[in-house]
């Protein structure tokens, strides 16, 4: 049985109070903040209509203002607003700007919203699978997060949909386990409420419902009417649908309509109508069937889908009766109202039919008036035939103009599909196009100006040069790539082969990569039973290209001290070329996905790349009449297996089964041969990519201990079994990216308080507010120069110095109210920001606000950050000021200087200086 529709749009009211004015004059001076809070709070206090105004209004001056999360939210809200007015294209847009901007604030909260949302508006254009995918992935995203409420959220979202699906047994495992979960939390009731409404669909029998059923009024007040109509009126549907016993869902419709009447709840009252008139037609109880419909007819304009409804049934009743002319009319008008579901044409070329069917029929009738009373019966029968062939041609028509406009809809929904996916490609790609060539040109600019350094030691000299021309190469290797993507999409792409001895060849480009493999500490062989002799026809650069690709990968996704394994062969003209790897795995739903372009799998999600390297790999192992393939397991390793014809070229060569495997180690794992460590301090580089750890080192070593991890996972084992006092880390890195290294460390009593340094690709903004609440104390963005990171190393050894003494020196004043005076320095630093320009602003002034002696804001600023609170104010004032120099805020010094409350020229140079390790002219420039 269908079911009447049971939702609707309220209706929206035009009338705005002050909608010319919707910030009040009481906020004319506030800020960008508070005002976007106040038109996000009062969205959420109006109509619909009224609400889209505000988040519209809030959406024009967000940008105004750096609250990421504010952003965030407005943008959430605007598209949760159009979702429930039905406008699911602009709702969509607007999630599609809501996870770009999110890629930048990375606020998983906004994620989940934004899957969920999206799962939502697929459900509403009844694209199941679609919804069904997206809040998978909501689940899987909650669990990740491991916040309890989204996860029984999620799971009662799953659960839900799937009911609708008619999965009983899928739906009632998330149903239940999302109230398992609720009940743990100690969640709302109008939580369970809603689960234990959603079990009841799904129930086996009448007993379980019925269970279901006393346990939701247990959990309501006597006095709440609504949820008493709502859980008889929805129980009446329910045990009608599963036809457990037509009285007792009658007498459930009874209930729930007295107690809709006694509040006056139009939408349930027509729904308990509808249900108490499709009971009567099966009890066969036809006049009150009619009675029922008529009234739930009545009750308040109804839209066509329940008018067909209603209308349907009205008929069956009316023709149980014997009066069929009524039954016939309520027929046609359910014909009419479905073909006004989808095509008015219909309706008119249906009339236009029936109207020359009709005259036609006329004309019959009058010549049959003549004929003998004997034919009569026959051309009565006749008469019978000819409507009910009109009848089926009619419908033939409506259901092959209904399914030409679905087939249409549905090229125009994978088309708009289609363009979003494009569209969120693109921002990917961009987006990783952007990080990805930060590292290099910090290895280019920053080993070209150690060259210079090391002018006069030609060995180290030559070193550096080397590494920048090899990044110079990757850099044009990487547009290479974009240019190659381009000509195949213009079908450009041409095959250029060259005669060349094919072991030599393999050889030499695997062993391309001895250097990067050394400096990972990997071991990398070459397994070949290629004959030495062995001479083909190949396109050197593509073939490069590919293994160049496979390599490069192995190398990126291997843990330092495991192996890389690349085995040749050639069996019947056919190349064999293998690379082994003892990585992280890919998932065996993703092992032919990475081959798709700008894909990049789940595991690898912290490394990046501009996700074309593979697709393009294996594109160009198409172009050549070969194959590229990956077998994998998670946590163990990846083969991929490139296959090329290589049709040997003059002289005999030995059958390629009988010769032996020659195996060559190109590369053995480095040993530490430090032998202890004098006073120098030691510091722990996270990095996962070899030269720019190799650079890193070479810049510190001269004044500190270094030692090298290639992933967070590994850094947080050498950190368990050493002490460290200063750790640099790498944002992307595989098993553990940087900030999941610091919140490890954090668990770790003896490792949270080490100074924490974040090199990041990214912007500044972009990952500070996450890692100033992990406790990170630094930010270095790529590409930075030698002094920079020199500058900013000493000055937090610095403070982490004259903290330790200060602490040895004061036991008795030292307190463990850790988490409250953290809580002081954050409002310290909000109060200094507050009054930043003012340069006259001085300890006085701030031990005054936040309401503590100067002596006590010594002690606490000493104790937890090792600076006075002068060096406090001004590492507040510089960080504002390298903040408005790398977004060139200003156009001049002179504005930066005055806005941060710095009025000397040489001081601000020399302080930011000696802060940053870089001239603040130079951020300008």
């Amino acid at each position: 049985m269908k079911k009447l529709i049971f939702g609707f749009l309220a209706c929206l009211s035009v009338h705005i109070a002050g909608a010319q004015k919707l910030i009040p004059d009481s906020l004319k001076n506030a800020s960008v903040q508070q005002k976007i809070l106040f038109l996000n709070s009062a969205a959420v206090q109006n109509q619909l209509d009224s609400s889209l105004i505000y988040t519209k209004k809030a959406i024009e001056i967000m940008y105004d203002c750096t609250c990421d999360s504010l952003q965030l939210a407005t943008l959430y809200n605007n598209a949760y607003y159009l979702n429930h007015i039905g406008d699911y294209d602009k709702a969509k847009i607007q999630l599609l700007q809501l996870d770009s901007l999110n890629e930048v604030y990375n606020m998983p909260i906004y994620f989940y919203k934004s899957i969920v949302l999206k799962g939502s508006i697929a459900s509403y254009l009844d694209k199941n699978s679609e919804a069904l995918t997206y809040n998978v992935q909501a689940m899987e995203l909650s669990e990740k997060m491991k916040d309890t409420t989204l996860m029984a959220e999620s799971y009662y979202n799953l659960g839900y949909l799937y009911t609708w699906n008619e999965n009983r047994r899928d739906a009632k495992k998330y149903l239940e386990k999302s109230l398992k979960m609720y009940q743990q939390i100690g969640a709302d009731y109008t939580k369970t409420f809603a689960v234990y409404t959603a079990l009841r669909e799904v129930s086996e029998n009448y007993d379980e419902f019925q269970n279901y059923t006393e346990i939701l009024l247990n959990q309501i007040k006597e006095d709440d009417i609504g949820s008493l109509a709502y859980i008889y009126v929805t129980g009446s549907t329910i045990i009608m649908d599963n036809n457990y016993d037509m009285q007792r869902a009658k007498n459930d419709a009874l209930k729930g309509l007295e107690f809709s009447r006694s509040i006056q709840y139009i939408p349930l009252i027509k729904v308990a109508l509808y249900n108490l008139g499709f009971i009567e037609n099966e009890l066969g109880n036809y006049k009150e069937a009619v009675s029922y419909f008529e009234q739930s007819l009545s009750a308040t304009e109804t839209n066509i889908r329940d008018k067909i409804l209603l209308m349907n049934g009205l008929s069956k009743a009316h023709s149980k009766l014997g009066a069929y002319e009524k039954a016939i009319d309520y027929k046609d008008d359910v014909i009419r109202l479905k073909d006004s579901l989808y095509n008015s044409k219909a309706t008119e070329e249906y009339a236009a039919f029936n109207a020359k069917f009709n005259a036609e029929q006329k004309d019959k009738e009058i010549a049959e008036q003549q004929l003998e009373i004997a034919k009569q019966k026959n051309n009565r029968n006749n008469w019978i035939f000819g409507s009910v062939a009109t009848l089926l041609l009619a419908l033939g028509l409506f259901q092959y103009i209904s399914f030409r406009q679905k087939k249409r809809k549905i090229a125009i929904e994978a088309e708009l599909q289609k363009e979003q996916e494009v569209n969120e490609l693109r921002f990917k790609f961009l987006g990783n196009i952007a990080h990805e060539i930060r590292t290099p040109l910090t290895l280019i600019s920053g080993n070209l100006n150690l060259a210079l350094e090391n002018f006069s030691n030609k060995e180290k000299a030559e070193r550096n040069i080397k590494i920048a021309l090899e990044n110079s190469k990757k850099v044009t290797e990487d547009a290479n790539e974009i240019l190659a993507l381009l000509k195949f999409e213009k079908k450009k792409t041409t095959i250029n082969k060259e005669t060349t001895n094919l072991d030599d060849t393999l050889r030499r480009m695997v062993l391309s990569f001895k250097s990067l493999a050394d400096m990972k500490q990997l071991t990398l062989d070459y397994q070949s039973s290629i004959s030495a002799t062995y001479t083909t026809a190949l396109d050197l650069e593509k073939t490069e290209r590919i293994v160049n690709n496979l390599l490069s990968n192995a190398i990126k996704y291997s843990p330092s001290n495991s192996a890389i394994t690349v085995n040749t062969k050639v069996v019947q003209e056919l190349l064999y070329f293998e690379v082994n790897d003892q990585g992280e795995g890919i998932h065996y739903d993703e092992t032919e996905k990475i081959f798709e372009r700008f894909y990049q799998a789940s595991t690898s999600k912290a490394i990046g790349g501009i996700g074309i390297g593979l697709s393009l790999s294996r594109e160009f192992a198409l172009l050549l009449g070969g194959d590229l393939g990956v077998t994998s397991q998670l946590n163990t390793g990846s083969t991929f297996t490139l296959t090329l014809p290589v049709p040997k070229v003059g002289g005999d060569v030995v059958a390629e089964e009988e010769l032996p495997t020659r195996t060559e180690a190109l590369v053995e794992p480095l040993v530490d041969t430090t032998k202890g460590y004098d006073k120098k301090p030691k510091i722990l580089i996270a990095e996962d990519n070899p030269q720019m750890a190799s650079y890193l080192e070479e810049i510190l070593s001269p004044q500190y201990h270094c030692t090298l991890a290639f992933d967070g996972a590994e850094a947080l084992q050498k950190v368990k079994g050493e002490t460290f006092d200063l750790i640099t880390s790498d944002i992307m890195m595989p098993q553990m990216d940087g900030f999941e290294l610091r919140a490890s460390l954090n668990e770790i009593s003896a490792a949270k308080n080490i100074p924490f340094i974040l090199i990041s690709a990214k912007t500044l903004e972009e990952d500070k507010v996450r890692g100033f609440a992990l406790g990170i104390d630094d930010y270095i963005v790529k590409p930075f120069s030698k002094n920079e990171l020199l500058a900013r190393v000493e000055n937090l050894l610095t403070h982490q110095e004259s903290r330790k003494k200060y602490q040895l020196q004061n036991k008795d004043l030292l307190n463990d109210t850790q988490s409250s005076d953290e809580k002081l320095l954050k409002e310290m630093e909000g109060v200094v920001l507050e009054n930043i320009s003012d340069e006259h602003f001085k300890v006085a002034q701030l031990a005054e606000r936040v309401h503590y002696s100067q002596r006590q804001l010594t002690r606490i600023v000493k104790q937890y950050t090792g600076m006075t609170p002068v060096q406090f104010i001004l590492e507040v004032r510089l960080q504002k000021a390298y903040q408005l120099l790398q977004h060139r805020t200003f156009f001049t010094l002179s504005e930066v200087r005055y806005d941060v409350g710095i009025s000397s020229s040489p001081y601000f140079n020399k302080t930011f200086k000696a802060r940053f390790g870089i001239n603040p002219s130079e951020l300008l420039s």
